[in-house]
């Protein structure tokens, strides 16, 4: 059985229309089995237990992540064959299933190189050009390289598929981060009230809210190629 994490809701819209509970696993067509876990290292390995616990006997991570490279746009499709854990360590995507996986989203030109890990959200331009520089990564992620190195660990196939949704020059607002929690929701009042104290972040946010709006089409693309072909699992 294959088993899909996903930190947020809004992601896993992307693969199925059915509501998902918070922390537990529903089946989808595919024969998959779907976790939600919320943001971040701790809840993904949470997840990814529960997944293995129940049977899984591979992991594909699947969701948004940040450009560290500027010329990865907003929208870009990753499928990285490697990733870099917050030390520099390096772990792997399976060879054999990433070689399937590359060739079934050709159409989709997916960026091959690696993702970094980080243990925070990068808010800052500085932050992700900071991780850029030392990982050389194109992109990062919360839960990727924790995940890869605990399946390798476990001796389960590994993959992910990302999608960029914000770029390595697009800073995170602060009322964005203030107004939104680990699964994603948004608490509108605090956040209509950080935009009334600082208006000048409005036109950041908008442009924040085009990139995310192209990576879940991107993501909605390669979730209708790669159903089919029962995510090309091992």
């Amino acid at each position: 059985m294959l088993g899909i994490i996903v930190a947020l809701p809004i992601e896993a819209r992307t693969l199925t229309r059915s509501p998902v509970p918070l922390g537990r696993a529903i089946d989808l067509a595919t024969g998959a089995r779907l976790i939600v876990t919320g943001m971040g290292h701790e809840r993904a390995l949470e997840g990814a237990t529960q997944l293995h616990r129940a049977g899984a006997t591979a992991l594909l991570n699947w969701g948004c992540a940040a450009a560290l490279r500027p010329d990865v746009e907003a929208g870009r499709l990753l499928l990285p064959a490697e990733f870099v854990l917050p030390h520099g360590e390096r772990t792997g995507a399976d060879p054999a299933w990433h070689r399937r996986l590359a060739c079934t989203l050709s159409d989709l030109a997916p960026d091959t190189g690696p993702l970094a890990g980080t243990a925070t959200a990068l808010v800052t331009g500085a932050a992700k050009h900071t991780l850029a520089d030392r990982s050389r990564a194109a992109a990062a992620d919360m839960e990727s390289a924790f995940l890869a190195a605990w399946a390798a660990k476990q001796n389960l196939p590994f993959a992910a598929v990302r999608a960029v949704a914000d770029t390595a020059d697009t800073a995170i607002p602060a009322a964005a981060t203030a107004a939104t929690d680990a699964c994603g929701r948004i608490d509108l009042r605090r956040l209509l009230a950080a935009l009334l104290g600082q208006p000048g972040q409005i036109p950041t946010l908008l442009r924040l809210g085009r990139q995310f709006g192209a990576a879940r089409r991107r993501l909605q693309q390669a979730a209708a190629t790669l159903r089919p072909q029962h995510f090309c699992r091992p």
